[in-house]
């Protein structure tokens, strides 16, 4: 009886010096799917649109690009983390365009908080014009 809880013991303090170092280094890893809805206030294209997503600590964790000419107006992003997440930053800049020979550079940026456990969420991102009305308009 004596010998069998010493190998108890010794048992469970050989399992806990591995388990106790690897949840300290933040070992759950969590899923994260973004979904993300541009606006601009204008019946215009939007194009490769890139969204750089950063943690609350400043560091980036995902990056994606709308390559096609045809899906400017929304982006899904799908990334994994290992450390807890409680709010997300998300920039964007892309292109705007009546015609696709004259695109201005379009831009904006939002935040969403979030679980640390991962999960779908949706974020909204209303783009300005990095470039004066005038000359975005009005130019010939």
């Amino acid at each position: 009886m004596k010998g069998t809880l010493i190998a108890t013991v010794l048992l469970t303090i050989m399992i806990g010096s591995f388990l106790v170092p690897v949840m300290a280094q933040g070992g759950v890893t969590a899923g994260f799917t973004i979904q993300v809805k541009f606006y601009y206030l204008c019946a215009c294209v939007l194009t490769n649109m890139k969204v750089v997503v950063s943690d609350q600590t400043g560091k980036v964790v995902a990056t994606a690009v709308s390559n096609s000419q045809y899906d400017g107006n929304i982006l899904l992003i799908t990334f994994r983390s290992e450390t807890p997440e409680y709010w997300l930053l998300l920039n964007a800049i892309g292109y705007a365009s009546f015609s696709y020979n004259m695109p201005w550079s379009v831009y904006g940026s939002s935040i969403i908080a979030v679980q640390n456990l991962g999960g779908y969420y949706y974020a909204e991102i209303l783009l300005r014009s990095s470039a004066s009305s005038s000359s975005v308009f009005f130019e010939s």
